[in-house]
């Protein structure tokens, strides 16, 4: 499992909630500057609805003086017209009042409250004084004020009356236009932020679209593709998915699974060939290894009873080698055939193993002057394979290795021997290897002889392939089954005029 900042579905999570961040802030901004406008709106309304009310009290003024007007010039004391001069001041107090209730900021507010004052102005002249200048009047008494001073004074009163009135009217227009200012602010701001956030928002989906496409539909398709290319047979199939996550995963998994059937297939075919070797080794060797050994006796009596220097020993002997040749052939048929038991393992000391091995070399006089060096782990170690198979494993590979080195003066072989933690071997080597948790003995072989041509590096292990003319082609063969049935591995280096090297892996026993 991946981590979880990684994976793909948390990616998603962090795109969609990005995209919804946008378009919940857009949405919010929005919002907020209606709610400005909003509020701008309410203020306007509240300020015209006080401005009207304010050019009403006005008006009731002007109302208050004809009423007094009419009163002073009616005969006798009208109690009508007092009367209805006393309810237009009320209805004049109760929308001063209305108005000062609600939230009226100066100066307006002082011109409120003056208003209110010469509207109590008015009413005490007029109710206080010129009510009673007019009764004196009726009765012969004279007032001490005419009532032609009275009304004077209360049309002075109503002029203050319609000053405070422009006054408020005028502090609240210009209120009004402010707040209208206001408004169209905010919803210009609101506009323009819109413009702005909205295509951002547009912009960031698109984005998240594209980064879904990139990371799910992409990886999917690929996926899809390669399950069809693998399908159809193709085990060379490889997916590749940029980045982490379950995709990156799971394309990883396939390819190990693509890997794992390539190898599997490998090794089915080679033990179909190896099997169809081993029975026609079998039936061969059968048939001739009879007839070549009776050849093989009746020459070397012949060469035997042949005088040293008539020519016919020489034919003789070379008959001799050939049918040695052959056998040679038939031996290797037969080990090629055998199959090998990787529940045959011994525990074995590696160090006496080459040991035997190089004396055997010696004893053959095939070492010629090559000098060989030697480096092996010298102790017991269980293994899956049993001392004989070792045995021939190496010799095979010494053999091979000292054939290269023939006719070299300063031929070199190199042979070391110790013990790895699977781990710490290169997977390559390990491809075809089914074992897990295992150390192995490592025998590496390495030569400074003429080197191995790229082009036959792929065939070397095949039987019956060889690039030596008096070569059988069975030897590495030998090796490399001896080597695989046993969980074990062998590869191999070279280049030409670089020597060749030989690295064989076999697993120790649990």
């Amino acid at each position: 499992m991946s981590r979880l900042g990684a994976s793909t579905s948390m990616r998603l999570a962090v795109g969609l909630l990005l995209v919804l961040g946008v378009f919940g802030a857009a949405l919010l901004v929005a919002l907020y500057n209606l709610e400005k406008v909003k509020n701008a709106s309410e203020q306007i309304r509240i300020r015209q609805e006080i401005r009207r009310d304010a050019s009403g009290i006005g008006q009731l003024a002007q109302q208050l003086i004809e009423r007094q007007r009419e009163f002073v010039e009616a005969p006798g004391v009208d109690w009508q017209k007092l009367t209805e001069f006393q309810e237009l001041y009320q209805r004049m107090e109760q929308s001063l009042g209305l108005i000062l209730s609600r939230p009226v900021e100066e100066p307006e507010r002082g011109y409120l409250e003056e208003l209110r004052a010469a509207a109590t102005r008015l009413r005490t002249i007029f109710l206080d004084r010129i009510v009673i200048a007019k009764m004196q009047s009726d009765m012969g008494v004279v007032p001490t004020i005419s009532l032609e001073e009275l009304e004077a004074e209360s049309r002075n009163v109503l002029e203050e009356i319609s000053d405070l009135n422009e006054r408020v009217s005028y502090a609240f227009e210009i209120r009004t236009l402010d707040a209208e200012l206001y408004a169209r602010s905010a919803w210009n701001l609101n506009v323009a932020l819109s413009k702005v956030i909205f295509p951002l928002a547009l912009l960031i989906c698109l984005l998240v679209i594209y980064y879904t496409h990139r990371s799910i539909v992409r990886p999917v398709g690929a996926l899809l593709e390669g399950t069809k290319a693998l399908a159809s047979g193709n085990l060379h199939t490889d997916i590749s998915v940029s980045g982490a996550g379950e995709f990156a995963e799971l394309a990883s998994s396939f390819n190990q699974m693509a890997r794992a059937l390539e190898a599997n297939q490998k090794q089915l075919v080679e033990a179909e060939k190896m099997a169809s070797v081993g029975r026609l080794a079998a039936g061969v060797a059968h048939e001739i290894n009879n007839p070549i050994a009776v050849i093989l006796g009746y020459t070397k009596m012949l060469a035997a009873e042949t005088p040293e220097d008539s020519p016919q020993r020489e034919q003789f002997m070379t008959m001799a080698d050939e049918a040695q040749q052959c056998k040679h052939i038939v031996d290797g048929l037969l080990d090629l055939s055998r199959p090998s038991d990787p529940t045959e393992g011994e525990v074995i000391n590696p160090n006496d193993v080459v040991a035997e091995v190089l004396n055997t070399v010696h004893a053959l006089q095939i070492t010629d002057q090559a000098h060989i060096e030697d480096s092996v782990i010298d102790r017991p170690l269980p293994l899956t394979i049993s001392r004989s198979r070792l045995r021939q494993l190496a010799l095979n590979i010494v053999r091979n290795a000292l054939e290269a080195l023939h006719g070299r003066d300063d031929g070199r072989l190199a042979i070391e021997g110790y013990v790895r933690p699977r781990a710490k071997i290169q997977q390559g080597a390990l491809r075809d290897v089914k074992e897990q948790g295992r150390s192995f003995l490592i025998l590496v072989f390495s030569d400074n002889g003429p080197g191995i041509p790229e082009s036959s590096l792929e065939r070397l292990f095949e039987p019956f392939f060889t690039t030596k003319a008096d070569g059988t082609g069975l030897g590495l063969a030998i090796s490399y089954n001896i080597a695989r049935a046993h969980g074990g591995f062998i590869v191999v280096e070279s280049g030409l005029g670089e020597g060749t090297t030989f690295t064989v892996g076999l697993p120790l026993s649990e």
